[in-house]
């Protein structure tokens, strides 16, 4: 049965597809792009519907071999082909650990469970991991075959539903439901709410509903008002929300409402004959979307920054890839199946999948005797002294005949991060110390932290996590004899909205909160020290200096950058540096700057395990560098 062309459905797929590319390589106000995902969901929820309701009411019968042969010839050329050529290309460039996890990643994508894999082992969208992940973006896919599996049966019995009115309560319905699940999973579990499927339901829901709400003749001027506003709606959401928005959620149906509205008026418009253009590019929309983010995953990795000539470059790039795809690959299989419908789904879909996952676990099996060669040089001290409250584990320094501790650790785990290069300068002082960090946990004492980037729910746990640990530290400070106490964290990130019982201002309250702290170790008798943070890894892959053969030209920034981002940061320090003369700075930018740039190794060995954790080896070189540089300023002045 063939369906008529429906070319709004087109112009609707192009916007879509264009926002979550601008988003991808995070083009000025497109923070929001990442919507276009939630608008394709609207369209595949409507195309489904609108298609099996046509063939239900043409020939009294629906066939679900069919419906499933259609999936795979539409869906699958394109699919094996990106696939294929993911391998291909990344094979090259990944290092072992690194292509491993490709390969989990690839057997999640041809068996449809990609957004249920990234959920359980990835973690957040969001995170450092997403832009080295090629196959990231796969989740949507999986999320829309699943759509795909339940939804024909659920679809069929509605239309057994003699009244289109019952059928509408009945779809908004469940999109009550589902978009009060989506709620609550963002409260409980943000990452859950963003991939599984029960919290996107109400998006292909609507999608449907337009299929059953009542056909008007509106007029041209009625449908090209109405169709703008649509198009202002999806726009203003691609603007608004960001990745700090709760989401999906209710938030969600302002592009999903957006996209409805668009569908359901400017199919009165006509052909849009105007627009041949973008109605090409919502044809290829899909090819698109297979090919964007690959492609953003290798520059990222080689280190390659994403300026305005190279994102005009992607995108072109990504739309002579596309076109092919389309013309070539799709084309030709859709004919291809025009002649030969039998054993499509084995073919296409099942032969190609079952030879991908043979293949890929038998590589992973070989490999993985190598697997962790390049996991020992991002090792951390994350465990066991991170968040917890361990003893023996977390000392250091000088351990032989020590009794008492000389020296406490503090902060989140950036210090954490740092605590090597703490190691070799309290052995090389011959004094005992003790780490006791906790993520997202800078000293500062008296002072609240709530997390912008936590859900309401949580953000009372984060609160008294904080304070606790924090009041923990100054009984430890005034209870023990300590004689330094080195204080290190992420001092230039906004994580937390600080505020005490005189401040409100969070900037004010956090260097109000930095100046207590040292004055509460000075009067406990310590010296404070306060270890400089590390910069901030800008544009250049953590894995740099393995992959390039020129890593003194690639894997390196600007150190101005760096400056820049730290100026006010480095103002309060002199500042407590002028008012507390006791106050120790342990500063080793320029072991990673040395020449007016930053470096993302040093001596063949990488510094950082994301963007701005250093690993362990990476620490402990900076430290025996500092040790060569600098006297160890746990040492008496005479020494």
């Amino acid at each position: 049965m063939r369906h008529e062309y429906l070319s709004h459905i087109d112009i609707l797929r192009a916007l879509a597809v264009l926002l979550v590319i601008f988003n991808h390589l995070e083009l000025p106000y497109f923070n929001g792009g990442f919507i276009g995902v939630d608008i394709f969901l609207v369209i595949s929820g409507y195309l489904i519907t609108k298609n099996i309701e046509s063939e239900v009411k043409n020939t009294s019968r629906f066939s679900f071999k069919k419906f499933y042969q259609r999936r795979v010839i539409r869906l699958a050329p394109t699919f094996f082909t990106v696939m294929i050529s993911c391998c291909l290309a990344f094979y090259f460039v990944l290092t072992t650990d690194e292509w491993i996890n490709f390969l989990k990643t690839l057997v999640s994508s041809v068996t449809l469970t990609s957004n249920i894999y990234y959920w359980t082992l990835l973690g957040d969208y969001f995170s450092i991991n997403a832009k080295s992940t090629p196959l990231l973006h796969i989740w949507s896919l999986s999320l829309e075959e699943q759509f795909y599996l339940i939804w024909p049966l659920f679809l069929f019995l509605i239309l057994k539903i003699k009244s289109k009115f019952y059928s509408i309560l009945l779809l908004l319905f469940i999109i009550l439901v589902s978009v009060s699940v989506s709620h609550v999973f963002v409260l409980s579990d943000p990452i859950a709410a963003y991939y599984l499927l029960p919290s996107r339901i109400f998006e292909f829901c609507i999608g449907s509903l337009i299929v059953f709400l009542p056909k008007k003749d509106f007029s041209k001027n009625i449908s090209y008002i109405f169709t703008a506003i649509s198009m202002i709606i999806i726009l203003f959401a691609s603007v608004y929300i960001n990745k700090a928005t709760i989401f999906p959620s209710y938030i969600a149906l302002i592009p999903c409402v957006g996209a409805a509205l668009f569908i359901y008026f400017s199919s009165a418009i006509g052909d849009f004959n105007f627009l041949s253009q973008i109605k090409y590019l919502g044809k290829i929309s899909y090819p698109m979307y297979l090919w964007h983010w690959p492609i953003i995953v290798y520059l990222n990795i080689n280190s390659i920054q994403l300026n305005l000539f190279i994102s005009i470059a992607v995108i072109l790039f990504v739309i002579a890839l596309s076109v092919i795809s389309y013309e070539k690959i799709e084309k030709t299989i859709k004919n291809y199946y025009a002649q030969k419908p039998k054993n499509t789904i084995k073919t296409f879909f099942i032969l190609p999948s079952l030879i991908i996952i043979f293949i890929s676990l038998i590589i992973m099996q070989r490999d993985s005797s190598q697997e962790g060669e390049i996991k020992k040089l991002y090792q951390s001290k994350e465990n066991p002294c991170l968040d917890s409250n361990l003893f023996q584990e977390c000392l250091f320094g000088l351990k032989e005949n020590k009794v008492n501790i000389d020296l406490l650790l503090i902060g989140d785990s950036h210090a954490n991060a740092q605590s090597p290069i703490v190691d070799i300068l309290s052995t090389d002082a011959e004094i005992l110390g003790y780490e006791f960090t906790q993520s997202t946990t800078i000293f500062l004492p008296d002072t609240d932290c709530v997390r912008s980037d936590k859900s309401e729910n949580e953000r009372d746990y984060w609160v008294k996590r904080f304070r606790e640990r924090n009041d923990l530290i100054q009984h430890m400070i005034k209870k023990n004899n300590y004689r330094f106490v080195v204080m290190g964290g992420y001092f230039t990130m906004n994580y937390c909205m600080y505020s005490n019982e005189k401040q409100k201002d969070s900037k004010k309250a956090f260097f109000e909160g930095i100046d207590q702290a040292i004055s509460l170790v000075l009067k406990a008798g310590a010296v404070p020290v306060i270890i400089q943070d590390n910069p901030l890894l800008k544009n250049i892959d953590i894995n740099c200096n393995i992959r390039s053969d020129k890593p003194k030209q690639v894997c390196r920034y600007d150190s101005a950058l760096h400056f820049d981002h730290i100026k006010s940061w480095n103002l309060q320090l002199l500042h407590l540096k002028q008012k507390y003369p006791k106050l120790l700075i342990i500063d080793f930018t320029d072991i990673i700057c040395p020449d007016g740039f930053c470096y993302s190794y040093f001596n063949h060995t990488p510094l950082y395990r994301d963007t701005h954790h250093l690993t362990y080896t990476g620490a402990t070189e900076i430290g025996v560098q500092y040790l060569k540089k600098y006297r160890n300023p746990f040492k008496p002045h005479d020494q």
